[in-house]
């Protein structure tokens, strides 16, 4: 019971952590541009993750080197979508983004039923068909009813922004549906905090690259110690901490209990854009959400309605459906 409590408190702790990061990402734009915030906020996140798997005993680096062909094209799709992702707080603001992106479970569930046969069912189930269609016509709400959208109609360059910043976000979501099936490819070769580590590794390498010859990687040292702090904080704490937190509630919970949970992540955004950014949704736009929310959970429960389904031999296969959100 006890074990029990503590995973429901560390699945709500990584609902609030993957809540800010959009907050956090579209306030370091101020002073970083989006390779560099990516590369020191995934340094940060290494200099947890590293640290705390000598500690727990677990293996830094995957036994098996067939894993290591699988962890490069994993991390090679996290970077493009941290990329996308990061950029679209550029553009736009943070509760729009964070809700848009709940499109990528929608994408994970339909490309696992493409790869994967064991979980072709899920796409022939009401409930994924019609959460699919009702996240779907909840995103559409979401742009076609926002503020931005009115008032971009007015401005050639706002349009552009927010075109660009809906055209980024939809893409980071088709991403990270395919970082979710590349995943659980990985993990048939290696564990999964293990394989996070790797990904992360060389993800950082890619944001190394691209920080040195399109950004500016020593912009860091000009930027105010409290700003220096919080990316540092939001590495430690949204990727690294927030992964460990959520594997360990994911044994104790199961996938569909905490991806549900989950979904409630766009809220902590919304309140915490509320006070610093004083972002506001409209009637519509927040009804459009709700619409959003409710089909990815629709989706989720058909995906759980499968893996109740399945036997328990086959089920302890698929612990790792669906990998955590690394913002």
């Amino acid at each position: 019971m006890i074990a029990q409590r503590r995973a429901i408190v560390d699945i709500f702790l990584v609902a609030f952590l993957w809540g800010v990061p959009p907050v956090f990402i579209h306030f370091f734009a101020r002073y970083l541009d989006a390779d560099t915030q990516n590369l020191w906020r995934y340094l940060s996140a290494l200099v947890f993750l590293y640290p705390y798997g000598w500690w727990t005993g677990q293996r830094l680096w995957p036994a098996d080197r067939r894993a290591w062909q699988r962890l490069a094209i994993a991390a090679g799709i996290l970077a493009s979508y941290q990329v996308c992702f990061t950029l679209s707080l550029y553009y736009a603001m943070p509760v729009l983004i964070s809700l848009l992106i709940q499109l990528e479970l929608i994408v994970a569930i339909a490309l696992s039923c493409l790869f994967f046969h064991d979980e072709r069912r899920v796409a022939r189930s009401p409930w994924f068909m019609f959460g699919a269609s009702a996240a779907l016509a909840g995103a559409v709400g979401m742009v076609v009813f926002s503020r931005e959208f009115v008032l971009a109609e007015a401005h050639r360059a706002a349009w552009n922004n927010f075109t660009l910043a809906v055209a980024l976000v939809v893409g980071a979501a088709a991403l990270w549906g395919t970082y979710s099936v590349a995943v659980k490819w990985c993990i048939e070769l290696a564990p999964p905090s293990t394989a996070f580590t790797a990904i992360a590794t060389v993800a950082s390498v890619v944001f190394l690259i691209l920080s040195a010859t399109r950004g500016h990687v020593g912009a860091v040292a000009a930027a105010p110690p409290r700003v220096l702090l919080m990316v540092f904080l939001s590495g430690v704490a949204c990727i690294g901490v927030a992964q460990i937190l959520y594997v360990r509630a994911i044994q104790r919970l199961g996938v569909g209990i905490c991806n549900t949970v989950i979904l409630t992540s766009p809220i902590v955004a919304a309140v915490t854009s509320r006070l610093v950014f004083d972002e506001r949704l409209t009637a519509l736009q927040t009804a459009s959400a709700l619409v959003l929310l409710a089909g990815a959970a629709s989706a989720i429960r058909a995906n759980n309605n499968r893996r109740e389904a399945v036997s328990p031999c086959d089920l302890s296969k698929n612990t790792g459906q669906r990998p955590s959100l690394p913002n």
